[in-house]
């Protein structure tokens, strides 16, 4: 298997699920600040430009929590996709909520500070995400008040995807809705998988900015 991504971007989430799965992989670093996403080399893997993108034989798929969600499947022995169904199905629940609640608000605020060109950018609907952002996260906060994972019991594919986002909302310099969110995310980073996949990310970016500072050096 294959993954193209980025340091500080939802490959995260693609890079974690391969480290909880113990799976072997390569990882493509490509640097969407250097306009890498629209080289063409990367477009003829994803003509959209955009990461994270799985290459695992002639499959190639798009779309953070759909790797995420293959992953899971591919290695059954790595839990985080559960085998009962009710329990699957809220770990499907807390992924879909992560997806339509949380994420949606967090990414127009990200576009309009610096994703989008100059003219497109509207510092207006940035109070809007930020609230609807924050009720969303209160459901969240109730969530893991009663429960150590967002799905139950056990660590699932939702937890993944949840916690990004938490941490991406941190990033952004918003408040989390109470105590749990905080001692969750604490709780997360100290899976050994985690600390891999930000390791292997880190690596990566460090590598390939030193090729391309090496190559500069010489033209």
């Amino acid at each position: 298997m294959k993954l193209y991504g980025s340091r500080n971007s939802r490959s995260l989430r693609c890079v974690w699920a391969l480290e909880e799965a113990g799976a072997t992989y390569d990882y493509v670093r490509v640097w969407m600040m250097k306009g890498e996403g629209q080289a063409p080399w990367f477009k003829s893997v994803n003509p959209a430009g955009k990461i994270p993108v799985l290459e695992d034989g002639d499959l190639t798929l798009t779309e953070s929590a759909a790797i995420v969600h293959y992953i899971a499947e591919k290695f059954p022995q790595s839990g985080l996709l559960p085998a009962d169904l009710r329990s699957r199905a809220e770990a499907h629940r807390w992924t879909f909520y992560a997806l339509t609640e949380l994420e949606p608000h967090l990414w127009a605020i990200a576009q309009h500070r610096f994703a989008l060109p100059e003219d497109k950018r509207v510092a207006a609907l940035e109070p809007t995400a930020i609230w609807q952002f924050g009720r969303a996260a209160k459901v969240i906060e109730k969530r893991l008040a009663t429960s150590p994972y967002i799905a139950g019991e056990a660590f699932t594919l939702a937890d993944i995807v949840v916690f990004h986002c938490l941490v991406w909302a941190l990033s952004a310099k918003l408040e989390l809705a109470g105590e749990a969110c905080v001692a969750y995310i604490d709780r997360l980073k100290q899976r050994d998988a985690y600390i891999r996949a930000t390791e292997r990310e880190r690596l990566e970016a460090e590598r390939h900015e030193a090729e391309y500072a090496a190559r500069m050096a010489t033209t």
